[in-house]
């Protein structure tokens, strides 16, 4: 049918899943009733986003005033700012696990998108979304900058934590400690390290004449 997981029955904000409706392409679509009565097909991947929540009744009264004010809906920057909410706020979304779940969350200023827009505005440039300077920080003037989609996936590798003898200690941050490359702690993150002391032991240098004598047999 073009999906993996049944959401039947289940409620997302104001809708409530129906049953499968079809697929477009490799998408699912859902019929869905909102509380309101009003039905309508909805992309899977939105309700769980968090991105549609209604049929536009419950963001009607939200988004009005935003809309006539700032102007800026169909902004790439307005963007970020929802999806920055969905992940804080929204149980469903995704990638709430990295981000709500842990407690971060969006400064109070910030639940207005003017206000986000008078403090980040300035620096906005295309093909940039919004980016945590510390990784356990909230979303909050001082602690966001706009980066590229390269840049945020390098500093969501290099910031996380890793056990070493001297503590927690961010990747970068133990690679220029220890003098252990930070290809090489990635590597041993992914296969699954844990010891502190193995973590950040410099890599063996194989000497040239071994190598030579057992290609030599």
């Amino acid at each position: 049918m073009g999906f993996k997981v049944d959401i039947t029955g289940e409620r997302f904000g104001n809708w409530s899943v129906l049953r499968f409706h079809e697929s477009r392409g490799k998408m699912p679509y859902w019929l869905c009733r909102c509380d309101c009565g009003t039905e309508k097909s909805v992309w899977a991947a939105d309700l769980k986003r968090g991105m549609s929540k209604s049929c536009g009744c419950l963001a009607k009264a939200l988004q009005t005033e935003r809309q006539t004010t700032h102007g800026l809906s169909r902004h790439p920057a307005y963007r970020s700012w929802v999806y920055m909410h969905a992940r804080c706020e929204n149980e469903n979304n995704d990638s709430f696990y990295l981000y709500g779940a842990r407690g971060i969350s969006v400064c109070e200023r910030w639940r207005s998108f003017e206000a986000f827009w008078e403090d980040m505005g300035p620096t906005w440039k295309d093909g940039l979304s919004i980016e945590r300077v510390e990784v356990n920080g909230n979303y909050e003037p001082g602690n966001c900058t706009w980066a590229t989609a390269k840049e945020q996936a390098d500093n969501r590798r290099d910031s996380r934590l890793i056990d070493t003898p001297a503590g927690p200690m961010k990747v970068d941050e133990a690679s220029k400690k220890y003098g252990v490359p930070i290809p090489t702690l990635r590597s041993r993150i992914r296969y699954g390290w844990t010891d502190p002391r193995k973590m950040v032991r410099p890599p063996r240098k194989t000497s040239r004449v071994y190598v030579r004598r057992k290609r030599d047999g």
